[in-house]
């Protein structure tokens, strides 16, 4: 749980970028090592041929040129279609579609892959995803109250002396936020102010201001 609140802040700050970086959305899944292990370990030839080719094939992409990289990724969508193991197809496709700004179809596969499987991760994948594939902002904020519901019920299992209690109390304040409860929005500039660690501060910060470019699309349209 305290890895999923330094999760849920990395991702309020750096968006739909968060999910399509392994450093986050690879290492901050809760899939336990002996899962991980045995999905690759079940990988068939065929499948382990396919990925392998993938690679190597993004390897050698000019990642300057966009608009090619783009036309590469989205052309190897029908081989990584193949691959029968779930976790490592759905894990590429996930990359791609961010990666080219597919949002629409990021946003129905991580659907898929939270009626499969629920996670906290995938919940707040999709909430960040609503905005960015144009869903409509009932969507939207219906999505961010149900986090909320679940970071108050995480919250209460965390010492408020812990370290990382800071994070999930941020994440519930800008989610309830994010949620169409305005008056969170003082309660929030109360919590950044009394914040000591600069890079915190920052941090929390930056995440807040994506969320009002959030809110203000949604009221503008």
């Amino acid at each position: 749980m305290k890895h999923f609140f330094i999760f849920l802040t990395l991702f309020f700050i750096f968006g739909s970028t968060a999910c399509s970086s392994e450093k986050i959305s690879l290492n901050q899944n809760e899939v336990k090592e002996a899962q991980k292990k045995e999905s690759i370990s079940t990988l068939s030839k065929e499948d382990t041929a396919i990925i392998n080719d993938y690679k190597n094939t993004i390897n050698k992409l000019n990642l300057r040129d966009k608009e090619n990289a783009d036309k590469v990724m989205k052309d190897s969508l029908s081989e990584i279609k193949k691959i029968t193991n779930d976790q490592e197809r759905q894990k590429i496709e996930m990359q791609i579609y961010l990666a080219t700004g597919m949002y629409e179809e990021a946003y129905n596969l991580n659907n898929k892959m939270l009626k499969d499987s629920f996670s906290q991760e995938l919940l707040v994948t999709q909430c960040e995803l609503s905005y960015y594939a144009k869903r409509s902002k009932d969507e939207y904020e219906k999505c961010y109250s149900d986090l909320a519901l679940i970071l108050k019920e995480e919250l209460r299992k965390v010492s408020k002396n812990d370290p990382q209690y800071i994070y999930g109390e941020w994440g519930y304040l800008l989610s309830m936020y994010k949620s169409g409860n305005v008056e969170y929005k003082n309660k929030i500039k109360k919590f950044i102010d009394s914040i000591q660690d600069e890079t915190v501060k920052y941090q929390f910060e930056s995440s807040y201001g994506l969320a009002e470019e959030q809110k203000s699309s949604y009221e503008s349209n």
